[in-house]
């Protein structure tokens, strides 16, 4: 059925088939919808988009109001949960098929849950996989960066396709927005006419409502209104996806001024319960101590692995300078294996991943993670490198597994200790290759790399 699909996408015209898609997505989404009894109608939808962040942000918002004492579920390019324990997405995609979207939503509802939370991509919402949710009781702006035009034809069109979240707010409703981007200002306008005198319009701002703090070790502490909130989280991204959840959460119960300043103080409070989201800044492997599944395995005291999803220029960046700032006092060598989608799939970005990396990076060893039939690994690793100077401290290898032991193989060699970091697939369950789906999970597959390598 897959290699249908597959052959089908590539025998008919792009334009045809971006015709197409909204028709056959949004049908299914109302059919789905029936099938399971309009569970959505059942519940508080609350959606999340932007072009980076939002998969962690919907996650927090899920955990802390769980935390909170409100049982809620979600659905994230990272992890589900049904409104008993989280579980990794197998679906390796944002917006999951509607049939199994709506299932999700039912088992909630039965499980207890008053709300959901759903994390929306731009491309989802042009496809109409959000039809049979009938609207958003809230819908949260992160950001938008340059990173998708070439799916969506250009800005416009791109800016476009993240608002039909914003008209589909139900009627009292709530519109979050980070205000930080001003096209904040466009997503509001596109909300309904007719409604939008009943919907609640709540800013923030993630470079001016908080601070940032670095603690004695590696994490990071969050500082609003001069009150310091200690977290368990490593990076600056993360503390401002979890301050976004926190507002969001925040601006969605609280009805006054003082009761939504009251909850965001209590759930800020819950933030040391919050744990990195699976496959984004996750240690596998911290000074020597596996950390991801804590089996004994004589590593090396001077190693570390880091796995993060970031397969963007800017979130890419972000990760990368992170760990550069860590290189001052924590490590003294890096090593980066840098991925990226078949040839064809947004190539305009490609060169400058390249040039990011070896940019904030030591060592830098191209390799290869999803590819489909017809495309040719050497011609992505070639995209890769195609503006930057190859030297003694870039690597090329074009199947993953190699890249791993590559990787371990330098950091054998140097002196002080290591921080290798793998990006592009995060907690990903399988790898998109020609012959089908190859199972692959990113931690394992380092924990395996390193029993093998240290025979």
């Amino acid at each position: 059925m897959k290699r249908a699909k597959t052959l089908v996408k590539k025998l008919l015209p792009t334009s045809t088939l971006k015709s197409i898609r909204p028709v056959y997505h949004g049908l299914k989404g109302y059919i789905a919808a029936a099938i399971n009894f309009f569970p959505a109608a059942r519940l508080e939808i609350i959606s999340v988009t932007g072009t980076k962040g939002k998969t962690t942000t919907s996650a927090y918002i899920g955990r802390l109001l769980n935390t909170y004492g409100l049982k809620t579920g979600y659905i994230t390019t990272s992890v589900i949960n049904l409104g008993k324990e989280e579980f990794l997405n197998p679906h390796k995609m944002t917006s999951i098929d509607s049939f199994e979207m709506h299932k999700y939503l039912a088992k909630m509802k039965r499980n207890g849950c008053k709300r959901a939370v759903i994390e929306m991509s731009s491309q989802g919402l042009e496809q109409n996989r959000h039809k049979g949710l009938f609207g958003f009781t809230a819908g949260v702006f992160l950001n938008i960066y340059p990173e998708h035009i070439e799916a969506h034809g250009n800005w416009e069109k791109y800016k476009h396709a993240k608002s039909i979240l914003f008209r589909n707010i139900r009627k009292n409703g709530v519109f979050l927005a980070n205000k930080d981007f001003a096209e904040y200002q466009y997503m509001w306008r596109e909300t309904k006419p007719k409604l939008r005198s009943t919907i609640h319009k709540k800013l923030f701002s993630l470079t001016k409502d908080i601070t940032i703090k670095n603690s004695n070790n590696l994490t990071k502490n969050l500082i609003y209104k001069k009150q310091n909130y200690p977290t368990n989280l490593i990076s600056d991204f993360d503390i401002q996806n979890a301050y976004a959840a926190s507002i969001s959460i925040a601006n969605i119960l609280g009805k006054t001024t003082k009761k939504r300043n009251t909850i965001l103080e209590k759930i800020l409070v819950l933030l040391p319960e919050l744990k990195t989201v699976p496959g984004r800044m996750e240690w596998v492997i911290k000074e020597g101590k596996n950390v991801y599944n804590e089996q004994k395995t004589p590593y090396k005291k001077n190693l570390s692995i880091l796995v993060d999803y970031a397969h963007e220029p800017a979130s890419m960046e972000f990760l990368l300078k992170t760990v550069k700032s860590w290189q001052k006092k924590s490590f003294d060598n890096t090593i980066h294996i840098l991925s990226c989608d078949g040839v064809g799939r947004d190539d305009w970005k490609k060169p400058i991943m390249g040039k990011i990396s070896r940019k904030y990076i030591d060592y830098t060893i191209f390799t290869t993670d999803n590819f489909e039939i017809g495309d040719k690994p050497q011609a992505i690793i070639d995209s890769l490198t195609a503006k930057i100077t190859l030297s003694d401290k870039t690597f090329s290898e074009k199947k993953r597994s190699k890249a791993f032991q590559k990787a371990l193989e330098i950091a054998s060699k140097l002196k002080g200790k290591t921080l290798i970091v793998s990006t592009g697939v995060g907690s990903e369950q399988g790898l998109t290759h020609p012959s089908g789906t190859v199972k692959w999970d990113e931690r394992e597959q380092w924990i395996n790399a390193y029993r093998k390598f240290s025979r």
